[in-house]
């Protein structure tokens, strides 16, 4: 297949349509070129890697530590290789680490905190759980004085939660803030640009959306605020919960796809949903010339991607998110402030089948080397 590149330069029939959806929405032709131009550019930077590497200086490793790890569930590739780059982190400190399996579930996540707190660890690290579905383990943890470090999970002193106390000890920097909502508002961005810069600025877009997780709404938030800028671009919402999923989230996916045939892209945040259902529905449905894509990057997703089921992922560096979380919690441990605790890097990367795809099998590796980053702080 001939390798297709997003450029600046373009042929006739992409002027016209550009000039003609200006028209049709009342948006001068030179606003909706550069919109696209704009959307262009970043796809080309999401192709090498949009990462900001690990902070160069910090504590050396803090040896000798009892620490728990709370995956987010050993089920999902996600959570099981964030849970392997905080071991392999883990190692290179010289700590006795336990890898918890949260399962998904805050009740089994807040059980095994009160066992780290019983075990009378150094410190628990958790990923993925939000502040009010385990707010009594997290008090009790702080009545102890055992620290608990999170990654891709919102604290109670948010405001959707109300804005009370903050019960994380710390929250990993991530891209330069300690809110995971902001990180995934720039994984939807970087989708709703492949998907601007794909279809010259001229889509309808079915976007399903998450609505139970904070991170997951701002995921769709990030994407929905980007889109907003194309003029030629129109969207459908397709809602549903963790849940639904297997059954009857496959339904409104269906039900999305039967009611929108112009549809044009369907797009989403978790990559997992595939293999979840909306493989099933975008199969169902019969349509071949949709553009699908997604975020997170698993070697299932790659493959589909090759066979031409899914157009385009975001890649997420899991495995670095691991070692984020590890570095995170020997600042902790070291006595550094958890308010000013430096950005951690991480980053996303574009993949479609021209650009970026990886072994079969294999997770997609960032273009930082993290893991020597890190080390040449921890050796000192």
């Amino acid at each position: 297949m001939q390798k297709q590149e997003f450029s600046v330069t373009r042929g006739v029939f992409g002027l016209a349509m550009i000039a003609a959806m200006a028209v049709a929405t009342g948006v001068r032709a030179d606003d909706a070129k550069e919109i696209v131009d704009a959307a262009k550019k970043t796809v080309e930077a999401g192709y090498q890697g949009i990462y900001e590497a690990p902070p160069a200086t910090g504590p050396k490793a803090v040896k000798g530590k009892s620490i728990w790890y709370i995956s987010c569930g050993q089920a999902f590739v996600l959570c099981a290789q964030q849970a392997e780059g905080f071991s392999e982190a883990a190692g290179h400190l010289g700590w006795t680490v336990s890898i918890q399996d949260g399962k998904a579930n805050p009740s089994a996540a807040s059980d095994i905190i009160r066992q780290a707190i019983a075990a009378k660890v150094d410190g628990i690290a958790i990923s993925a759980f939000d502040c009010p579905g385990i707010k009594s383990a997290l008090l009790q943890a702080k009545s102890e004085k055992v620290p608990v470090v999170s990654i891709q999970s919102i604290d109670c002193s948010d405001k959707a939660f109300g804005g009370e106390e903050a019960l994380f000890t710390a929250s990993v920097n991530l891209l330069g803030s300690t809110d995971a909502s902001e990180f995934y508002r720039r994984f939807g961005e970087l989708r709703a640009n492949y998907v601007i810069a794909r279809t010259e600025g001229a889509a309808k877009v079915i976007s399903i959306a998450e609505t139970s997780q904070r991170v997951q709404q701002a995921n769709h938030q990030g994407f929905m605020q980007a889109i907003a800028k194309c003029a030629g671009c129109s969207i459908v919402e397709s809602n549903f919960n963790f849940g639904q999923v297997p059954s009857p989230a496959t339904q409104i996916w269906q039900s999305a796809l039967l009611q929108n045939p112009d549809a044009t892209v369907v797009e989403y945040g978790i990559d997992a949903l595939m293999e979840l259902g909306l493989q099933t529905a975008v199969r169902q449905s019969g349509r071949t010339d949709l553009i699908v894509g997604g975020g997170e990057g698993f070697p299932n997703n790659f493959d589909l991607i090759r066979s031409g089921t899914q157009t385009f992922s975001v890649g997420l560096p899991f495995k670095w998110f691991g070692w984020a979380v590890a570095d995170t919690v020997n600042r902790v441990l070291a006595g550094e402030d958890p308010r000013t605790l430096p950005s951690e890097g991480t980053g996303f990367k574009l993949v479609d089948k021209d650009h970026n795809l990886p072994a079969a099998g294999e997770m997609l590796e960032p273009s930082v080397d993290f893991r020597k980053a890190y080390l040449s702080v921890w050796n000192g």
